[in-house]
């Protein structure tokens, strides 16, 4: 099998949902079960990336002494590795590998343009669901 698409640029994406470093844990909550995603790229005032909140990060603030309406999303991020809409498959695919992330954050120049995931990558080598940014 010959895959036709060479980089990340090229895969259809899903338009990025996202937080602001300043959102409360409570909202991001929400946003995640709304959503059905595990995890929400954060990004600063300007739109560039700056971490991810997942399930994980809401549980372990969970037991804490502050309520999760008192916490910001800056508090409790990880800060993830993105990659750039050039980066290439294989590159995108040892990234997945070696993070054992579900979605990786797509910049272009800092800015956060969408996201993929290890599906969105899997349907591209098979050549399924390819085509331009949505």
């Amino acid at each position: 099998m010959k895959v036709k698409t060479q980089e990340v640029g090229q895969i259809r994406i899903r338009k990025p949902r996202f937080v602001r470093e300043y959102d409360s844990a409570f909202d991001i909550a929400a946003e995640l079960l709304d959503s059905g995603h595990a995890a929400v790229p954060v990004v600063s005032r300007e739109g560039r990336l700056i971490g991810v909140v997942s399930e994980q990060e809401i549980l372990r603030a969970l037991p804490g002494p502050l309520r999760l309406e008192e916490i910001k999303a800056k508090e409790i991020m990880t800060r993830t590795p993105s990659i750039e809409e050039e980066t290439p498959l294989s590159e995108a695919s040892k990234r997945f590998e070696e993070t054992q992330l579900q979605c990786l954050p797509v910049v272009r120049e800092g800015i956060l343009i969408g996201t993929i995931t290890r599906h969105d990558l899997l349907r591209t080598l098979f050549g399924w669901g390819t085509g331009e940014w949505e």
